[in-house]
């Protein structure tokens, strides 16, 4: 059984991947541009971890395209895809631990 990887590259940046506890966080989980870091609440169940992660990778996959607020839905996922086919295939580990 895989863990949770420790970092995750998306694009250009390679971002840390830290869990904190539930006291440290206002969400399930988040994900910080400056610091490039993606935090992820522990003691989630394994399918809520994977899918706070998976939420927050795409946090930081949109991020550039989201700074300009008047994106259409097909401009949204246009400027996504190419991004996230990328993280998965820079992340083998990421994809394994999404999917077991």
């Amino acid at each position: 059984m895989v863990g949770m990887p420790s970092t995750v590259k998306v694009g250009p940046h390679v971002y840390s991947i830290v869990r904190r506890p539930k006291s440290q966080m206002s969400d399930h989980g988040g994900c910080d541009f400056n610091t490039v870091t993606i935090s992820v609440q522990e003691r989630l169940r394994k399918s809520k971890a994977q899918e706070v992660l998976l939420h927050e990778c795409l946090h930081a996959a949109s991020y550039p395209t989201l700074n300009d607020q008047t994106v259409s839905d097909e401009k949204f996922v246009d400027g996504l895809t190419p991004t996230l086919l990328q993280v998965l295939k820079d992340n083998p580990e990421l994809l394994e631990y999404l999917t077991q």
